[in-house]
């Protein structure tokens, strides 16, 4: 099932679709009450890495710590130019040395496969946008984990974890993103049956839903707008378990490690809320008393208060209380994470 025939599908399940001839169109549902979602992830897309030597590479390349991490669990990471800055973030789903997907923005796969494709050609390992034969889709609301394991069939799931399951006879891979939020990689094929089964226990919704709760959490997504804009510290991935400072060398690391030991960032991620309008794009600067930019939006949404969104933005701008803005003038109230921001990894 290709995406117009999955759009198609869930346009008969009642889902009015956003952004329908772009590349990464967004399906929105009416709201309910329900306490457990069904979310399209559509916007979303997947790289696939394989091969004996995938982690002997990705190692070598990537932010996190692939080596610790045990089989069958994921953390967030980056993949970072020589100067440090991200060309693309993602959740990396590690099944075993050999075998990984990163799930990240659609528009940022094809970035993120190309990039750190040049670095592989010394490997035994195959990277793939494979986008067209696998679909994410989203269960989240309470216990989401809990209900997750009830619905398909499996024993009980652990935050972070990961588990393949059997779909229409097909692997897929449910990964616990949170107490709240588990993402299924479904075959492509495969999704329309596990989409009609669950809404007989999950009410449909879209991504925005999904993206509110990321929003919430103070989780970083690049886009390709915004690929190689930021220093992981700058959307506060390193509090969030996406980038060792013990692992040793990758791409970038002399630069990032250089900020953390060095105290030297100057901008950080900022979960914020503005008034509804015009959803304002990745990239997007934003401005403070003056006329100059004070920092960048990083993910925005609509939300039941407003937009809701992340951005990077000039510490100590924020700190001394200056009112920010938007550039078409909507002011930004800064709101809080819900980790401590000041945190200090190596501590």
């Amino acid at each position: 099932m290709d995406q117009r025939q999955w759009q198609d599908f869930l346009s008969s399940e009642g889902a009015i679709w956003e952004d329908v001839d772009t590349p990464s169109p967004a399906a929105h549902f009416p709201a309910t009450e329900a306490d457990l979602h069904l979310v399209d992830l559509s916007p979303l897309g997947t790289v696939s890495v394989e091969g004996p030597d995938s982690q002997k590479f990705l190692q070598g390349q990537l932010t996190c710590d692939l080596v610790t991490l045990p089989d069958n669990h994921s953390t967030l990471g980056a993949h970072c130019n020589p100067k440090g800055r991200m060309i693309s973030a993602f959740s990396a789903l590690k099944l075993s040395h050999s075998e990984f997907f990163l799930r990240l923005p659609r528009d940022l796969a094809p970035i993120a496969r190309d990039t750190l494709g040049k670095y592989a050609v010394f490997f035994k390992t195959e990277l793939q946008d494979i986008g067209d034969r696998v679909r994410w889709l989203g269960l989240q609301g309470r216990n989401a984990p809990a209900r997750a394991s009830e619905l398909l069939g499996l024993d009980d799931l652990a935050e972070g974890e990961l588990r393949v399951f059997d779909c229409g006879g097909e692997r897929a891979v449910a990964q616990v993103v949170s107490d709240q939020q588990v993402a299924l990689l479904v075959p492509a094929q495969e999704s329309k049956n596990l989409w009609q089964r669950l809404t007989a226990s999950a009410d449909p919704a879209g991504y925005c839903h999904w993206l509110q709760q990321q929003i919430a959490t103070g989780i970083p997504q690049l886009h390709a707008e915004t690929s190689e804009m930021f220093i992981p510290q700058m959307t506060n991935l390193h509090l969030l378990g996406g980038v060792s400072f013990k692992k040793g060398c990758y791409t970038g690391q002399e630069v990032v490690a250089r900020m953390q030991y060095r105290g030297a960032a100057k901008r950080r991620l900022y979960r914020a809320r503005c008034t509804s309008g015009e959803i304002p794009a990745p990239g997007l600067e934003i401005y403070g008393e003056g006329e100059q930019s004070i920092g960048n939006l990083v993910v925005a949404c609509r939300g039941e208060h407003g937009t809701e969104l992340l951005a990077v933005l000039t510490i100590g701008k924020v700190a001394t209380g200056e009112k920010l803005r938007l550039a078409d003038g909507r002011a930004l109230e800064i709101l809080e994470l819900p980790y401590d921001a000041e945190a200090d990894p190596l501590a």
